[in-house]
């Protein structure tokens, strides 16, 4: 029975849109893209994606355990930082078809090296894209997760085990809900997953609060980053309830 250590946020103090030294970038509008790169569109309804995660992996705050697992890390210091980034539309029509069909496009999960350094917030490629995003509906005000304490050991969720762990046992390693790297997700009645691995779970909608207007957030289950038999290759796991 497979146990895998758990790692839970501690947020910076300091309010800012930008990663700096920090682990994770959540919400706001700075998207960490590289030079000439175009703002990320939906591919089912053509308007912007908004930037929910962006984990800065080079990050000293980044735990070892995880950093172990992503191929080729740029090293903490330099101009460039390898980053686990999740776009996401805000419509949550866009993500019905998904739970019916994982190879929609609504949001994009990628790995990828970029410069730490933002590009400028009004350059004539992007300007449109984040006024659009600021001032539209649901925008997620900006939040920064400063390093990560470990959690406990987990192992999986009670709807993948088929009875076999003691009560005991599952009370002292059952995943726990919201965000966190590693450790196994929460599951739910119906799972759409292709990966072989969670790095990061985001939680369900409860853990979200007024932000269900980010569209995926709104669904009625948990939602993971999944790394594949590829380290390279990221999808997104969903569970859902109805």
């Amino acid at each position: 029975m497979s146990l895998r250590p758990s790692f839970i946020p501690v947020f910076a103090s300091e309010e800012g849109g930008e990663l700096g030294n920090n682990s994770m970038l959540i919400g706001g509008s700075t998207m960490y893209l590289s030079p000439d790169e175009a703002w990320p569109t939906c591919e089912t309804c053509s308007e912007p994606l908004v930037p929910l995660v962006q984990m800065n992996v080079s990050s000293e705050g980044t735990p070892d355990a995880f950093r172990a697992l992503i191929p080729s890390v740029a090293p903490a210091g330099s101009s460039l930082a390898t980053m686990v980034q999740l776009f996401v539309c805000r419509d949550h029509d866009c993500y019905e078809e998904a739970t019916m069909d994982m190879d929609a496009r609504s949001w994009n999960v990628r790995l990828a090296t970029v410069p730490l350094v933002p590009p400028p917030s009004n350059a004539p490629r992007l300007l449109e894209a984040r006024m659009e995003i600021e001032n539209g509906e649901g925008f997620l005000p900006a939040q920064l997760v400063e390093i990560w304490t470990a959690g406990k050991e987990e192992t999986w969720h009670w709807e993948r085990m088929m009875g076999d762990a003691s009560d005991e046992f599952y009370a002292l390693h059952e995943p726990e809900e919201g965000m966190k790297l590693l450790g196994h997700s929460v599951r739910g009645k119906y799972n759409y997953a292709q990966g072989e691995r969670e790095l990061i779970q985001l939680g369900d909608r409860d853990c979200w609060q007024e932000n269900e207007a980010l569209g995926i957030m709104g669904l009625d289950g948990n939602i993971w980053i999944d790394q594949g038999v590829d380290p390279e290759v990221l999808t997104l796991g969903m569970s859902v309830t109805y």
